[in-house]
């Protein structure tokens, strides 16, 4: 394949975003001030938030989107697909992540809705306008990535407003209307994966994201409603993801029998 030098100055700031975040990142959690929040070891805690190896898929997304950001000198379809919103959402991200480290919660949540927004954009376009990949390489470092960056970051935007409205006590213990609205909002996270299955060629990467969100908050809450219902969930959302093989093996040609990255 030829490099391909069109939209430079849109593949530049793609590295330049990216090289941020990873940063800002690698330093909230190997470095800085340990007095500090980390997006891996939160002290803004509430009774949703999962085990803190869970956001290690940072480490995956990373990898994926250090792939795109060398692949799109191959080929222009990243820049169609994300054109200038992968440098907002980054940004945003950013932002995010700096305002959460430093206990700015609520202003954390304004620009995690904005990075959402950037990044909800990008997927939706790559699955209205590509939902057929015509290589590997699209699929590993175009659909991948932003499946489960989209994914995630809906994870995190939710983890964000518990924070804010129902955290976690000294005592750790959850009261009733705690324990109602951990599982409410666990339920929630668990429903969006029949929009990940369903919507257009299905989208199965993202929907085992969301698994693996709660089976971190499994491991990570000890209340038994809490601790039992995310391994419940989890396991439905996991057995869910099989939905697309399932209709596949049975020969029924649908968008139900979707790829997996969607």
């Amino acid at each position: 394949m030829a490099i391909q030098f069109e939209h430079s100055i849109s593949k530049i700031a793609n590295i330049i975003v990216y090289l941020t975040l990873l940063s800002g990142n690698l330093y909230s959690t190997f470095g800085g001030d340990r007095d500090q929040d980390s997006p891996y070891d939160s002290k803004h805690k509430s009774f949703i938030t999962p085990a803190a190896y869970t956001f290690y898929i940072w480490t995956l997304i990373h990898f994926l989107l250090g792939g795109m950001v060398v692949y799109q000198w191959f080929t222009d379809k990243v820049h169609q697909a994300a054109g200038w919103h992968f440098v907002m959402a980054t940004v945003f991200n950013a932002i995010w992540l700096a305002l959460w480290s430093s206990g700015h919660t609520i202003l954390a949540l304004f620009a995690l809705f904005l990075a959402t927004g950037a990044v909800s954009f990008i997927y939706y376009r790559l699955k209205a306008n590509y939902e057929d990949s015509e290589s590997l390489l699209d699929m590993i470092f175009l659909h991948l990535p932003f499946s489960l960056y989209h994914a995630w970051i809906f994870v995190l935007l939710i983890i964000n407003v518990f924070a804010i409205l129902s955290p976690a006590n000294e005592e750790g213990i959850p009261s009733t209307f705690q324990t109602v609205l951990a599982i409410a909002g666990l339920a929630f996270i668990a429903s969006t994966v029949i929009g990940y299955i369903e919507y257009k060629q299905g989208d199965v990467a993202g929907a085992l994201v969301l698994a693996w969100y709660l089976f971190g908050v499994f491991s990570q809450q000890d209340d038994a409603a809490i601790h039992w219902t995310s391994l419940g969930l989890g396991i439905a959302v996991a057995a869910y993801t099989l939905k697309p093989f399932v209709f596949r093996l049975v020969g029924r040609q649908s968008g139900e029998s979707a790829p997996l990255l969607g």
